[in-house]
């Protein structure tokens, strides 16, 4: 069967109720290495998104309708839901950029993937090796002994204050020295921070031009810019937090990069071994009983979450104000809800917020016959 143009396709769907603003406009796409197929196949987009029939691919349209509704009511400024690589539900700017936070992180993390694999990055390098230092203090010997590894599990021990921290890490802050390198999980900007500032020093690369030439060229994305990135420092640290920006389609594309454990079709943009090692679970978060773990600068669902719908194994790229993209390997799925962060006062998502929005979307989930 010949298959439609996703504006095409679109027209039809509009009696389901669901929106794909943002959708159609594919703007200037990036060169890649080699040319992507022109419609979806295999589990991935081609070189624009394709609509899919939420029906044949196990959704409700009259419920999609009903998490819509819900969507606008909290302010997302963005989602997409995917499923198979074919678009089940966009609504919002979809194209428009907006500030990730620390989903950023997740793309660091996974930027590191193909210089460890080429041994440019050692995560077995201790800071001290590394001769990592820090304004207005030196660091101990203990702190030291941390390693690479260390810091993309938010594991380093190091207390300090760091760049881009909200009041709550502040104040969640252990004391210094309270815990040895390795042994405690914090989530603290001082490692992520440092990560980036040892990507750069350690590859000889700018990380927004790597992410680029890495991820973003091979996987289609269609919006991002290196330009739109930028670091900012502190005055009271050397290691500037990584900021840049990225729309939800963009966004989408990387969590199915992820959800295919870091293929692309016939390419392995991240070795395997490196993006399964990132998204499973190194260390619980939160109280005792928390479902939640962390990866290397991925969460991941610990156990099954039946209150969202979804078994053990889900990871997820957290921002704060609601940022957020979910990769669900049990539904081959990727749920994308972004906020306009940009606007003073704005709609903001807690991350209990932000879970109720994937709660919303996945009850519109229609489960398989057996």
């Amino acid at each position: 069967m010949t298959k439609r143009p996703v504006e095409s396709v679109l027209t039809t769907r509009l009696a389901f109720g669901l929106s794909f603003l943002g959708l159609l406009a594919c703007g200037g796409t990036a060169a890649h290495p080699r040319p992507l197929p022109a419609t979806a196949s295999d589990g991935f987009p081609g070189q624009a998104w394709e609509a899919g029939d939420p029906s044949t691919l196990d959704w409700s349209p009259e419920a999609l309708s009903r998490a819509r509704r819900y969507v606008e009511s909290v302010g997302s400024a963005a989602v997409m839901v995917v499923t198979a690589g074919k678009v089940v539900a966009a609504w919002g700017d979809t194209a428009r950029s907006f500030s990730t936070h620390s989903v950023r992180k997740a793309f660091l993390g996974s930027l590191y993937g193909p210089y460890v694999a080429a041994g440019v990055i050692d995560t077995g390098a201790t800071l001290a090796s590394l001769k990592i230092g820090e304004k207005l203090t030196t660091l101990t010997g203990e702190e030291g002994r941390a390693t690479v590894a260390d810091l993309l599990r938010s594991r380093s021990g190091v207390y300090i204050p760091a760049a881009a921290e909200d009041q709550a890490m502040r104040d969640s802050r252990p004391v210094r020295g309270s815990h040895p390198a390795g042994t405690f999980w914090y989530y603290n900007n001082w490692d992520m921070n440092v990560a980036g500032a040892l990507f750069r020093r350690l590859t000889n690369e700018d990380l927004f031009e790597a992410l680029k030439r890495k991820i973003a060229d091979p996987i289609g994305m269609q919006d991002y810019r290196p330009a739109d990135g930028r670091y900012d420092y502190a005055d009271y640290s050397l290691y500037p937090s990584y900021l840049f920006r990225i729309s939800a389609r963009d966004l989408a594309r990387f969590g199915v990069l992820m959800l295919h454990s870091g293929r692309w079709r016939g390419t392995q943009v991240i070795p395997e071994s490196w993006a399964k090692q990132i998204t499973r679970v190194h260390s619980r978060t939160g109280m005792s009983g928390s479902k939640s773990g962390f990866g290397m600068m991925w969460r991941v669902t610990a156990e099954d979450a039946p209150e969202l719908n979804i078994r053990a194994g889900m990871v997820s790229a957290s921002g704060s104000g609601g940022q957020r993209l979910y990769v669900i390997p049990d539904l081959e799925t990727v749920v994308v809800n972004l906020m306009n962060t940009d606007v003073r006062g704005g709609p903001r998502l807690s991350d209990a917020g932000v879970d109720s929005v994937l709660a919303r979307i996945l009850d519109a989930r229609v489960a398989r016959e057996p």
